[in-house]
Order: structure tokens, then sequence, then C-alpha cells
């Protein structure tokens, strides 16, 4: 199935690396590039302008909408979807069942396990001390998503916290340290302010 697409083909302007893996049932918009050594399931139905860089895996039944980049080594599973001006900045793994809402930004090193809801415009970061001159720190800190939880509208989540299984961040809150199970976190910095439900 997989072949170089020509700039005539459907009239799409698409470009498919022949090293590419794509499963049946695959549509897609126009101006999409998917690079080297990919893997892309069943079902899978990608908008416009939308660019997959190398060594991306994509599972069954996701959507990936308009302007969407995912960076190098970024991880889909199954059931999701990505809306428009969604972008990944690399070791991104994403489990099955997941919502991640517009102008969300994922940076490097952040895990988000299965059923979790992100809104728009959310942010990660991957450095907690980053340098403007001289050498950056090297060290990133991994951000998890546990399963479940829902992350609001313009949240900024810093690196190296873990956000429980259950737990809701309320929409602009900062979250700079760990976010207990079933927790609702509210303001910047975020706090606990009550439980969804007993722990």
């Amino acid at each position: 199935m997989v072949q170089r697409l020509k700039e005539e083909l459907n009239g799409n302007h698409c470009y498919i690396n022949d090293s590419a893996k794509i499963g049946s049932n695959f549509r897609f918009g126009r101006f999409v590039i998917i690079e080297e050594d990919v893997q892309i399931g069943t079902n899978v139905e990608l908008g416009n302008f939308v660019r997959i860089m190398p060594g991306t895996k994509i599972g069954n039944n996701v959507t990936i909408m308009d302007y969407v980049k995912l960076m190098p080594g970024t991880i889909i599973g199954n059931n999701c979807k990505l809306d428009d001006y969604v972008n990944t900045s690399g070791y991104v793994e994403i489990g099955n069942n997941v919502r991640i809402k517009r102008c969300t930004m994922i940076g490097q090193a952040v895990r988000i396990e299965d059923d979790v809801w992100i809104g728009s415009g959310v942010t990660t970061t991957r450095i907690k001390y980053p340098k403007a001159i001289g050498e950056e720190e090297e060290k990133e800190e991994w951000i998890l998503l546990k399963r479940g939880c829902m992350v609001g509208s313009r949240a900024l989540v810093l690196a190296g916290t873990t956000i429980g299984k259950g737990a809701v961040v309320a929409a602009g809150a900062i979250i700079t340290k760990d976010c207990e199970p079933y927790g609702v976190y509210i303001g910047c910095p975020a706090k606990l302010a009550r439980y969804r439900r007993k722990k």
C-alpha cells in the first residue's frame, strides 16, 4: 500500500516514505508528510498539513486533525484523537483512549496512560531549570499522567511531576508538585482543593 506519493496524486500534495508501514483503511488530507520508519495501524485518519517524523508509532482507530506535528519517537496507542495544532516533542508515550484538545504542546519526556483527557492549550516542560546562556541542563525529568486523569485548558505541567490516577487539574493551573489520585487541583501553583471521591 505504501508508495512515494507524487505531487499530482489525488491532488493532495503528500509524501509518504517507502519505509513507512501503514495498515488498512488509511485516510489522509492534503499536504501530509510521513517520514521514514513510521508505523501506522488500521483505521487511521490524518487531517491536512500533518507531519509525522521518523520512528513514530500510531495504533489503531486513531484520528489526527489538521496542523499536527509528531516529533521522532512519539508513540500513540489505540482509539485516540488529537485535535488541531497539537504538537509532541518526541519521547512521548500516549496510551489508549486518550483525547488531546487543540493547541496543546506535549514536550519531551512525557508518559500518558490510558483514558486521559487533556484540554486545549495545555503545555508540559521537560527541564526544570533551563538556561538562556551556556549549557542547558541535560537531565530530563519525566512527566507522568496516570490513568483517567483530566487536565484542564491552559494548564502548565512542570517537569518531574506526576498527576495521579483520576486526578483533575483545573483550567489555568500550574502543576509544580505531584498530584494525589482523585484529587482536584486549582491555582498557581496548584493546590489540592478536594477529592473527587473517597481515596
